[in-house]
């Protein structure tokens, strides 16, 4: 897939609709290179459908950057996730799970959640402004 540079959510969105079709070959198989031969209303039905999954996901990388930025870490691994935001431990390992659905080529949040880290640094986002990232921050997945 071409890297491209869209909001934490919308790459969610959109990797939850090509893991809900099977991958990213079988979702081309069925619907084209551009999902030509997808209706509009499918494509409504597939976005409606994986937004949850795809909003506690944006989640999960925001407040893993989050407690990075507060711990002063550059690494950090679902147990330390787990301990700074007194997260249950099956709740932290299920929102681990959606992640690796959507993210497979990482293991954890790690490297995207240093782009968002680089983002609150740079502009000295407030606590109100990082509630917003996942639907405003632009990141190159």
């Amino acid at each position: 897939m071409a890297r491209t540079k869209d909001s934490i959510l919308a790459h969610c969105i959109g990797r939850g609709v090509i893991a809900e079709f099977g991958g990213y070959d079988a979702a081309v198989d069925q619907f084209g290179a551009n999902a030509e031969r997808l209706s509009k209303w499918g494509a409504l039905k597939a976005v409606a459908k994986v937004t949850p999954k795809a909003s506690r996901v944006g989640g999960f990388i925001v407040m893993w950057a989050v407690a990075m930025r507060d711990e002063g870490r550059a690494d950090f691994t679902i147990t330390e996730y787990q301990r700074y935001w007194n997260e249950n431990e099956r709740q932290a390992y299920r929102l681990q799970k959606e992640f690796r659905e959507l993210w497979p080529e990482f293991e954890t949040p790690n490297e995207l959640a240093r782009q968002i880290l680089k983002h609150i640094d740079a502009k000295g986002a407030s606590k109100s402004e990082i509630v917003s990232l996942p639907t405003r921050l632009q990141m190159v997945a």
